[in-house]
């Protein structure tokens, strides 16, 4: 019954099913974003995702890899889509070549530079996405960030039979107005405000899935959907708290009706499930005030500048003395206006500010501090020791730099950084959140965080019936997804 009124809305809204050529399978990619493979295992042992967890019982093999630096979604879906992530630090970074901030969440910017990047595939060529960052090169539906703006109001349009059909099945409405109240009730305080967000990120889901349903009786090809509801609550109230963990049940339950829906279309579908990073417990440095502004402006000894804490939006002022603080989860990115083309060294920083980078590190919130000390080269600053990032690649340690004792990770986590620490758009210096009783500093208004290279954060999960999609690399699982799909 429910397939027959999917063809009934789709033959009255126009959408046409493409052609199979003869058994051309398809690939559907579901992202569950900022789920590490530890709160994911967690979630299943306290029973709030039977679909996944029978997947993971059958023929799927459930397994972790490693994102590494900056561990964001703009950076691993850039990697995924285009096979290069090169020089995107963070969520939200200053880009030198634009001359312009970029977020992951403003459209006009972020358009601005996909079209400017270098890709070296679209893995969405012949097919949709749905809230993704980036399109992927996506050709039929293309719900990503691009796209979800008001300044395309004209492909909104061109694309609003989609939202007329959500809206017009009535389970699908029923459905979303039933969870939102029972989320309302059960975890949240039963305002206005809590209301409306509540109401907008379920529906967001919703439709999310419904889309995803839709594009799979299209018989499209390639198809990607990025679950966003977990991590804006594990930001909120923490990875595993049960505020965030009942978020899962509900991504289970869109899971499994993607995973009926591909074994009833007329077109054979591989399904991959993996989320872009994971998120550490964290403890909000900034939560009642600009304290990290506060520890700055101590350490640079200085009142002739400004220190600005900015997400950008604005175009920063190159002939004041002006550094901007942009924040990234447990990352801080350290801009001088003055130096916003080609970046400031480690010699002419310390020449200006004596004993800034050491000021930082005093600060119980500020564990490391990355600077460039010549054009391919770099030091990574920790509060007991360092880690030198030599241009032939090879590297230094000295003293006892991170607080690991596991070899391998401290090994990870160093070639992340001598990859990181080439990208052009960091900032003069980039500043990580110290590590205290296994959580991180965070300088945004989060119990959970993602951006920067400690624990679970960096350790999200992919789960595939295809043996070959496993491993430790990122770059390498990409890889191996592309020429599948």
């Amino acid at each position: 019954m429910r397939e027959i009124i999917f063809k009934v809305f789709l033959q009255l809204f126009g959408l046409s099913s493409k052609k199979i050529v003869g058994k051309e399978k398809g690939t559907i990619i579901i992202l569950i974003d900022g789920l590490s493979f530890d709160a994911l295992n967690y979630a299943i042992k306290k029973k709030y995702c039977p679909t996944l967890k029978k997947l993971s019982n059958g023929k799927y093999k459930l397994s972790s890899y490693y994102c590494g630096l900056p561990a964001s979604t703009t950076a691993t879906e850039a990697l995924l889509f285009y096979g290069n992530n090169y020089n995107i630090p963070g969520f939200t970074w200053f880009d030198r070549q634009l001359q312009k901030f970029v977020r992951g969440n403003r459209s006009l910017e972020l358009t601005e530079f996909e079209d400017a990047y270098v890709k070296k595939r679209n893995l969405l060529e012949n097919g949709s996405v749905v809230m993704g960052v980036y399109s992927g090169g996506a050709t039929e539906l293309n719900m990503s960030g691009r796209n979800l703006a008001f300044s395309r109001s004209l492909y909104l349009l061109k694309t609003a039979h989609y939202f007329l059909m959500a809206l017009l099945y009535p389970v699908q409405l029923m459905r979303t107005i039933y969870l939102t109240l029972k989320t309302i009730i059960l975890y949240r305080r039963a305002n206005r405000q809590s209301a409306e967000e509540t109401f907008a990120r379920i529906v967001l889901g919703q439709f999310s899935c419904f889309l995803t349903e839709i594009e799979i009786m299209r018989n499209t090809k390639r198809i990607f959907v990025d679950f966003l509801l977990y991590d804006e609550y594990a930001h909120e109230h923490g990875p595993t708290h049960p505020t965030t963990l009942s978020t899962l049940r509900l991504i289970d339950r869109y899971v499994k009706r993607i995973v009926h829906s591909a074994k009833k279309a007329q077109r054979s579908y591989d399904l991959i499930f993996l989320s872009d990073h994971g998120q550490t417990e964290c403890i909000p440095y900034d939560l009642h005030n600009e304290q990290s502004v506060v520890d700055i402006k101590k350490a640079l000894h200085d009142e002739s500048y400004s220190v600005i804490k900015t997400f950008g939006g604005f175009i920063p002022n190159k002939e004041s003395k002006e550094l901007y603080v942009v924040p990234a989860g447990s990352t801080l990115q350290l801009y001088f206006s003055a130096y916003l083309k080609n970046g400031i060294h480690e010699k002419e920083i310390r020449n200006i500010f004596p004993h800034f980078i050491e000021g930082l590190l005093v600060s119980d919130a500020f564990g490391w501090v990355l600077v460039r000390t010549s054009p391919s080269s770099y030091i990574l600053y920790g509060k007991k020791g360092a880690v030198v990032l030599k241009q032939d690649n090879s590297y230094e340690v000295k003293g006892t730099p991170f607080p690991i004792s596991d070899h391998k990770e401290i090994e990870r986590i160093i070639h992340s950084f001598q990859y990181y620490s080439t990208f052009s758009n960091n900032g003069d210096l980039v500043v990580f959140g110290n590590v205290k009783d296994k959580m991180v500093y965070a300088f945004e208004k989060n119990k959970g965080n993602h951006g920067g290279f400690y624990g679970p954060m960096t350790h999200p999960f992919i789960m595939s019936d295809n043996p070959s999609i496993a491993g430790d690399s990122m770059a390498a699982l990409f890889d191996t997804i592309a020429i599948q799909v």
